[in-house]
C-alpha cells in the first residue's frame, strides 16, 4: 500500500493517491470521489482510465463514488414522508447523480488502508437530502477479484442509492473491441430525458437483449433489472481478447452506458427515480437501517 499527494483542485482542496496490490492486481485509487483511477492485472494497465486531476475534474463522474442517489429523480425531486425534497437540477429539468450535492464531488477520507484493502469514509450533513449521513466505500483485492462494499447510515429517514460508476476498457480502445453480456430479462423503460416511465419491458425481440454476449451499440443508456435475490449474483461480463471480467452484484439492477469513447460504465444499482416511482423498490433509509451493497469484479484470462 502506497500513499502519496495526487493534486491540488480548482477550488484549493488537496487530493490524495493510494495504491493497494496483491499478485494478480493493482489498483489505484483518489480521495476524489473515492475514485477508482487505474488498474492492472497480471501485468496488463489501462482497464480503467487512470485521469490526471484537472482530467478527473472535468469527467466528474468517471471512476467515482456516486449518490447519496445515483442516476436520475424527475423534475429533481422525490417525496419522502409526503414532504417534497427539491434539488438544484443539473440535467435539463432533472437531477443526475445527486448534482452539486453528489459524493463525486466529495474529498473523502481514508478510514483505513493495508497492502491490499482501502476503506473511504464521508461524513454528509443534512442538506437538501435529510439527515446526517456517514457513507463507507471499502475497496479489496481477493485473488483477481476487486470487490467493492457499500454501507451507509443516518440519524434521520433519508433517500439512499449510492453506488459505483467504473467505465471499463479491457481492449486497449476505449469503449470499443468489446463483447457485453447482460444477465437480465427486463430493462426499465425510458422517456427522451432517460426518466423511467414505470413500466418494465422485456428484453426479448429488442437491441437491448444482450443476454447472449455481443458487441454493444453506443447508444446503451438503459438500467436492466435482475433476478430478485439477496445474495451476489452475475448481472454483466465484457470480454475483449484474452480478457474476460465478470461483474457480480447484490444490487436490483445494473445500469449500463456505453456513451463514452473511453469505456463501458457498468453501475449496480437500485431503480432511478425509485421515489417517484411505486412499483420500484424504494431507496428510503432510515435511523434503524443500513444502506448495503456489494459488487465483485472478477478478471481472468480466456
Amino acid at each position: 500500500m502506497n500513499t502519496r499527494e495526487f493534486g491540488v483542485l480548482s477550488d484549493g482542496r488537496s487530493v490524495r493517491e493510494v495504491t493497494i496490490a496483491n499478485e494478480h492486481l493493482t489498483a489505484r485509487f483518489l480521495t476524489l470521489g473515492a475514485r477508482i483511477n487505474g488498474l492492472i492485472f497480471d501485468g496488463i494497465d489501462g482497464l480503467t482510465p487512470a485521469l490526471s486531476l484537472a482530467k478527473a475534474e472535468a469527467r466528474p463522474f468517471c471512476g467515482t463514488i456516486v449518490g447519496p442517489v445515483m442516476n436520475r429523480l424527475a423534475n429533481a425531486s422525490a417525496v419522502l414522508d409526503e414532504q417534497t425534497l427539491s434539488f438544484p437540477a443539473n440535467e435539463g429539468a432533472n437531477l443526475l447523480h445527486s448534482g452539486a450535492l453528489g459524493l463525486h464531488r466529495m474529498v473523502w477520507d481514508i478510514a483505513a488502508a493495508d497492502e491490499s484493502s482501502v476503506t473511504f469514509c464521508v461524513d454528509l450533513p443534512p442538506d437538501a437530502f435529510p439527515g446526517q449521513r456517514r457513507v463507507l466505500v471499502s475497496y479489496r483485492l481477493k485473488e483477481a477479484d476487486l470487490v467493492l462494499d457499500i454501507t451507509a447510515t443516518t440519524d434521520a429517514p433519508t433517500l439512499m442509492n449510492v453506488g459505483f460508476h467504473p467505465f471499463w476498457a479491457l481492449s486497449g480502445q476505449g469503449r470499443d473491441g468489446h463483447t457485453l453480456q447482460i444477465y437480465a430479462d427486463h430493462v426499465l423503460a425510458m422517456d427522451a430525458a432517460n426518466i423511467p416511465t414505470g413500466d418494465i419491458a422485456q428484453v426479448d425481440g429488442t437491441a437491448l437483449d444482450y443476454r447472449k454476449a455481443r458487441g454493444p451499440s453506443h447508444s446503451v443508456d438503459h438500467c436492466f433489472v435482475l433476478p430478485r435475490t439477496t445474495k451476489l449474483q452475475p448481472c454483466v461480463t465484457l470480454e475483449s481478447g484474452n480478457l474476460r471480467l465478470e461483474i457480480l452484484s447484490d444490487a436490483p439492477a445494473v445500469h449500463v452506458y456505453t456513451g463514452m469513447d473511453y469505456g463501458i460504465a457498468v453501475e449496480p444499482e437500485i431503480h432511478p427515480d425509485a421515489p417517484n416511482q411505486p412499483n420500484f423498490p424504494s431507496i428510503r433509509l432510515d435511523p434503524s437501517n443500513v444502506f448495503r451493497q456489494t459488487t465483485v469484479h472478477r478478471f481472468s484470462k480466456r
